[in-house]
């Protein structure tokens, strides 16, 4: 790789294939971005089965075990995400970790596999 470019790094934030229940809340593990996200660039991938109606959020941290929380004026990525797959950009707050929330807003379920992109 030419030097100056950085590569883009993806995770798949659930590990697998996320079993999203009736009203559910799931929260991912913690991303430690102090190495990845060098450009500020982030992206997400999704796909969702069955009739699950998602909205996606994330909380961040100073420290990966401390208390993670919703930055003030951010922390909405999307919502009324339904069975299809896509992408979506956004803009998180500069913190060094950061977790992803899926939350099914009817009482629906459903499949979701979520990638991160970051560069």
């Amino acid at each position: 790789m030419p030097k100056g470019l950085r590569p883009i790094t993806t995770y798949n934030v659930f590990g697998g294939t996320l079993a999203v229940t009736k009203k559910g809340t799931h929260t991912s593990t913690a991303f430690d971005l102090r190495e990845v996200a060098q450009d500020g660039l982030f992206s997400l991938e999704y796909t969702i089965t069955g009739s699950a109606n998602i909205a996606l959020t994330y909380t961040v941290c100073s420290t990966k075990g401390g208390t993670y929380f919703t930055p003030t004026g951010g922390g909405s990525i999307a919502s009324g995400l339904t069975v299809g797959h896509g992408g979506l950009s956004f803009e998180p707050e500069m913190y060094p970790f950061i977790k992803f929330v899926a939350t099914e807003a009817d009482a629906a379920t459903g499949t979701l596999v979520l990638l991160l992109n970051i560069q």
